[in-house]
């Protein structure tokens, strides 16, 4: 018997699970996972042929030694190149690429030999990942296909399953090949990577399975979407629909109710902010998940937002918390080896939840990014239904590839796709637009929309950070609660440090604060509110989105006009003022975005706006906050961006060639005409980040992560699966993501502490401030960096 797996289990037996039970366990999860789209047969097979590398003596004693004898060898054996060769020897035409089942056997051959890590089919030096792994130790190789053969599987079933696999993908290239060059080749990309998705995860949780003790659960949700509709709408008759707020905020209700029976595809829900897109959109998700039989529902907030108060209005409305699971931090970080599995793999999340509430942020990396962790999750999006709060957030350098991604969600994977804004992007006119029309959910109605118009919008110029404090005293002698939302978090910091000892009760908000703390202040500031003291948070993005809050008066630091509507829907929310409420708006002019592109370019081009806007309101409804003046504002944002739109990574290299054609790199090479697929899946994702720097998660000393971290230092946990697990769930509350030069300040300080043998990382207790957050100087003086 060939060895999959070894361990000792909690009474120092020796378990061992055989190359046979992983790879048909793996077949059969990677196979249900892609089951709903018909898919399961391809799946199947890449899932079965996977390990195929681990039938042989060099790779059993390997094991065995490893676990046995705890005698590593520094000489790895590959155990994944096998199964790449096995696809390509056995049903690829030898010479040149000329069929579908050529293309078919590429898409098994790289999702099955890819599932420690991506390789390049076409790489930066022009040399095929294929052919590498095709010439792989040709004597060793026939002897571990002949072993397979013997002990997993049947060579007739295995043939028959390839021409299985073929007639189901064969529906998938038809809608392909509608598409122009670049694009047909992006979507075969997509197609490999979710295939790959699925025999991750099948791999993954069959080996969580074996090393915990533990048996599969049940991941068919279909059955409860009547049940927690019910609950959502016994729910929803309990709320105030009096007022003049209320009544619009039901009507829009009602109608994402009825609009929930159409088919499937893109929509848009467009709807002014304050209208309660979170219940409705949850209303609608229900609706036409019980009818379609939909297989979970996702919700994803903007980057840099807070989801905590999107998720506590979920888990009130739903009225079960077991089924939602909340995703936001990778606290646990994986470790890039491309032929072993790592134990850390076995902890991270892999949305196995009916209704599952992420950022942004993890919804891109699932789609594109190279970690194995992240490509895992992929295939949860099959069947789904994905709500994308705040779609404007996307950044403008990743619409090709956004764009793109959704419609194959849409056309692909059966997923139903909901764009949340009140500031909706141009998607459809970008240079690769989105499809389906993009209609609307709830269509515009004037007597519904004007309800929500509460603020007016006024520029007030320019003005240096060191005068903003005075204009915000200015402000508190008429107005009882100010929200100050800044560009950076230093200049949230340097005013809430100058403002704190004045006659207002003052509050921050940031990033580096934990998702627990953050929560906790606006607890604190609501009741404020209520009391009716005088109130003053300074904030950065964070409160823009998803955050049901209402204050006085707005003043926004000029960004992009989305984040200037999304502040003021943090204004007189509730139309508690019965006039219009001011939302003023400044250009700092000392400040810095040269790091923070996205907002740079957004502030750029509402400057343009605003200039055409004074010479001429007349043609924007005399209203800064227009629909009329928001379209122009994309025009503006996007005008002349066409290449920046494919997300430039060097002069002349983006991420969308890299996963389409990959002219920069297969033009040139004699494989071009060998292959179908010639991406460089693994230079795009290595490439690809949401931010322009990386972050790193760091667990911190605030209310209970004080007791887990040091939880985490125990002896007890490292041997305890369940506990370490568990505990890593827990922590994501006390998390703070930190950029690579905080990383390295804290580092220099020994401010860190490291966690389960390096995998994850903690704050000391003096760099972490109960008013402000994560600290990388000592004393709270981090505001100085302005």
């Amino acid at each position: 018997m060939y060895p999959a797996h070894i361990k000792y289990d909690e009474n120092k037996n020796l378990k061992i699970q055989s190359i046979e039970e992983h790879c048909r366990n793996t077949a059969k999860i990677a196979g249900e996972s892609l089951g709903c789209i018909n898919l399961d047969k391809v799946a199947y097979l890449a899932g079965l042929i996977h390990d195929m590398g681990k039938c042989s003596p060099k790779f059993k004693d390997y094991l065995e030694n490893a676990v046995i004898n705890n005698a590593v060898s520094s000489k790895k054996v590959i155990h994944t190149h096998q199964a790449t060769k096995f696809f390509m020897e056995e049903f690829h035409t030898k010479g040149n690429f000329t069929s579908f089942e050529d293309m078919t056997a590429e898409i098994l051959a790289y999702a099955s030999g890819a599932h420690h890590g991506l390789y390049d089919c076409i790489d930066s030096m022009e040399r095929s990942g294929f052919i590498h792994r095709m010439g792989f130790d040709n004597d060793a190789y026939e002897l571990t296909k002949q072993e397979f053969f013997k002990c997993c599987a049947d060579y007739d079933e295995v043939k028959k399953l390839f021409e299985a696999a073929n007639n189901q993908l064969k529906p998938v290239y038809d809608w392909i090949n509608t598409n122009s060059t670049e694009e047909v080749f992006f979507y075969l990309g997509m197609v490999t990577r979710l295939v790959l998705s699925a025999v991750i995860n099948g791999d993954r949780e069959d080996t969580a399975m074996f090393m915990s003790g533990s048996e599969r659960k049940n991941l068919d949700f279909s059955y409860k979407w009547e049940d927690i509709l019910k609950h959502t709408e016994q729910r929803l008759n309990l709320l105030n629909s009096n007022t003049p707020i209320g009544i619009a905020r039901k009507q829009i209700s009602e109608r994402c109710r009825q609009a929930a029976g159409l088919t499937g595809g893109i929509y848009r829900l467009n709807v002014p902010t304050g209208a309660g897109k979170t219940i409705s959109s949850l209303r609608y998700a229900l609706a036409h998940a019980a009818k379609y039989k939909k297989s979970r529902i996702i919700f994803t907030s903007p980057l840099l937002s807070i989801l905590e108060q999107n998720v506590s209005v979920l888990r009130e409305f739903v009225g079960n918390d077991s089924i939602i699971l909340e995703h936001h931090s990778n606290i646990v970080k994986e470790k890039m080896d491309t032929d072993e599995l790592d134990q850390n793999e076995l902890m991270t999340e892999a949305w196995n939840s009916p209704i599952i509430v992420t950022t942004l942020v993890q919804l891109l990396d699932t789609l594109f990014k190279g970690k194995t962790t992240c490509i895992r999750r992929f295939q949860a999006l099959c069947n789904c239904i994905l709500v994308i709060d705040e779609v404007q957030t996307v950044p403008s350098n990743m619409i090709t590839i956004f764009n793109l991604a959704m419609n194959f969600l849409s056309k692909i994977c059966g997923a139903t796709i909901i764009l949340c804004s009140a500031t909706q992007p141009a998607l459809q006119k970008a240079k690769h637009p989105i499809l389906d029309g993009l209609n609307q959910l709830v269509p515009y109605d004037e007597n519904i929309w004007s309800v929500f118009k509460r603020t007016d919008m006024i520029n007030v110029g320019n003005m240096r950070l060191e005068q903003i404090p005075d204009f915000i005293y200015e402000k508190s002698q008429t107005m009882d609660s100010i929200l100050m939302v800044c560009n950076k978090k230093q200049q949230a910091s340097y005013i809430y440090n100058k403002m704190k000892d004045s006659d207002m009760l003052c509050f921050h908000l940031s990033a580096s604060m934990c998702p627990e703390h953050r929560r906790s202040v606006l607890s604190k500031i609501k009741q404020a509110l209520e009391s009716k003291v005088k109130v003053l948070c300074v904030s950065t993005q964070v409160i823009e989105a998803g955050v049901d809050i209402s204050f006085g008066c707005v003043i926004r630091l000029i960004a992009g006009m989305d984040s200037a509507v999304q502040s003021a829907g943090r204004c007189n929310r509730n139309g508690e003022i019965k006039h219009n409420a001011p939302v003023y708006l400044i250009d700092c002019t000392d400040e810095t975005l040269g790091m923070l592109k996205q907002i740079q370019d957004g502030k750029k081009a509402t400057k343009d706006l605003i200039s055409e806007f004074n010479k001429n309101p007349e043609s924007f409804d005399n209203d800064l906050s227009s629909e009329a003046a928001i379209n122009r504002y994309y025009e503006i944002l996007y005008s002349g961006m066409n290449n920046e739109q494919d997300y430039v990574i060097e002069k002349d290299i983006n991420i969308f060639d890299l996963l389409s054609v990959n002219n920069k790199y297969s033009a040139g090479s004699e494989y071009l005409s060998k292959f179908g697929l010639k991406q460089a899946f693994a230079l795009a994702g290595k490439k690809f980040t949401v931010f322009d720097e990386q972050t790193t998660d760091i667990i911190v000393p605030y209310g209970k992560g004080k007791e887990i971290i040091a939880d985490l230092c125990s002896d007890a946990v490292k041997y305890d699966f369940y506990k370490k697990k568990k505990l890593i769930e827990m922590a994501k509350q006390y998390t703070v993501s930190a950029y690579k030069f905080q990383l390295k300040r804290l580092e220099e300080k020994n401010a860190l502490v490291s966690l389960l043998d390096g995998s994850a990382i903690a704050l000391e207790q003096s760099f972490y401030d109960e008013e402000t957050g994560l600290l990388t100087t000592q004393g709270n003086m981090d505001y100085l960096e302005v």
